[in-house]
């Protein structure tokens, strides 16, 4: 599909496809071309359901798939935006008809005006979606998904057996906890099972591939305007600067082991807090978040009562190992080698996991927020 940049007005530049008059607006053209207008008003979402999968590509993201959209007042022009980055393909006779309906005085682009052949709009050619899209920002299920499964995980927790299971369910995150520690140390890992193969020594073909994956994720992150995921590949690419370069080596290898029991913290509370945001669309995020929504709460709320119950009572705590001997434990380790004590370790494990409960809540509160606007028709995008 070829497109041309013209000049819609001044200083708004928009793609324009000389064959079919589609128009590509980018996010931030479609706000200075609309204004203040609820494109929620004057558009409404067009239902995909499985089997019936839409062709058409984003123009700019190449990969991502377009949500179909209707406009008011041109129900028979093809019309999509894109899931990752915002993008309106607008087909001939949309534009004019979109900006009527949010009653805006919008310049007519000027390359537009003498053309007067009309043709359906392009679907280009492609892997077609192979499961309908979900939203992130409406339907009643995205508002009490992650606190009912949280209490149901409580609930289930509460028993003896329900702990040995979560405990089972949480040990990937544990390991995979371990590894990333080693990673952002910039030392080859390797997550298995019930444990995690570490090199103690600092590899810097290891560190240019962490940095290197990191600076890929915020590249097409960026690209797609994926502002959670951009910020958090920031945030991880900043503590690997940091714990590379500005730790000493002995404290990075503590904080490896301890990093371990943070796996089930932070990455159960990541999971639940990114089951309201989009992450890269080629992970399929917005399916799979409902499957890694019940580990992750399961993960989460086994750690979190475990270390209530060792900070009251440090019997629970949870010495030895899940293999080898008891000394080779994680918290046999920091004690021994490390100069940690019961009570402190308890302590820091606790304070770590009520500051993810306090990320949660407020993820949550915003994710309410934000579908409660689009309930009342505010919201302007939507994203899959």
């Amino acid at each position: 599909m070829p497109l041309s940049g013209y000049e819609a007005s001044p200083g708004v530049n928009v793609e324009l496809c000389a064959q079919c008059r589609g128009l590509f607006l980018d996010r931030h053209e479609i706000r200075e071309l609309v204004g203040r207008g609820s494109l929620a008003k004057a558009t409404e979402v067009v239902p995909v359901s499985l089997g019936q999968e839409v062709g058409m590509r984003c123009p700019k993201c190449v990969d991502p798939a377009m949500q179909p959209l209707r406009v008011k007042g041109a129900a028979d022009v093809g019309s999509w935006q894109c899931r990752a980055c915002g993008g309106m393909w607008l087909g001939d006779g949309a534009f004019f008809e979109l900006a009527r309906a949010l009653r805006t005085s919008l310049p007519v682009p000027r390359i537009l005006a003498p053309l007067t052949v009309s043709h359906s709009p392009p679907v280009l050619t492609g892997p077609g979606l192979t499961h309908s899209r979900s939203e992130y920002d409406q339907g009643i299920e995205n508002l009490v998904a992650v606190p009912l499964v949280m209490l149901l995980s409580w609930m289930f927790c509460s028993s003896n057996f329900g702990r040995l299971f979560a405990s089972l369910v949480g040990m990937p995150f544990h390991e995979v906890g371990h590894a990333a520690g080693s990673w952002l140390s910039s030392r080859i890992a390797i997550p298995l099972p019930f444990f995690t193969f570490w090199y103690d020594d600092q590899s810097v073909l290891m560190g240019l591939l962490v940095a290197g994956l990191l600076g890929w994720l915020m590249f097409h992150t960026y690209r797609e305007k994926n502002w959670f995921m951009l910020s958090s590949a920031s945030l991880i690419l900043l503590a690997w600067a940091v714990i590379t370069f500005l730790v000493p080596p002995w404290r990075t290898l503590m904080w490896q082991i301890l990093s371990g029991a943070l796996g089930e913290i932070v990455f159960g509370a990541f999971l639940l807090i990114a089951f309201h945001f989009p992450l890269p669309d080629r992970f399929r995020w917005d399916f799979w978040r409902w499957i890694a929504l019940i580990p992750a709460a399961l993960c989460f709320t086994q750690v979190l009562l475990l270390w209530r119950a060792a900070a009251t009572d440090l019997s629970q705590m949870p010495w030895g190992s899940a293999i080898g001997s008891e000394s080779d434990g994680d918290m046999n380790r920091l004690v021994r080698e490390f100069g940690w004590n019961a009570p402190e370790l308890a302590g820091f494990y606790l304070n770590v996991a009520y500051l993810a409960l306090a990320a949660l809540a407020a993820a949550y509160t915003y994710a309410a927020y934000r579908l409660l606007k689009r309930k009342r028709g505010q919201s302007p995008f939507s994203k899959g």
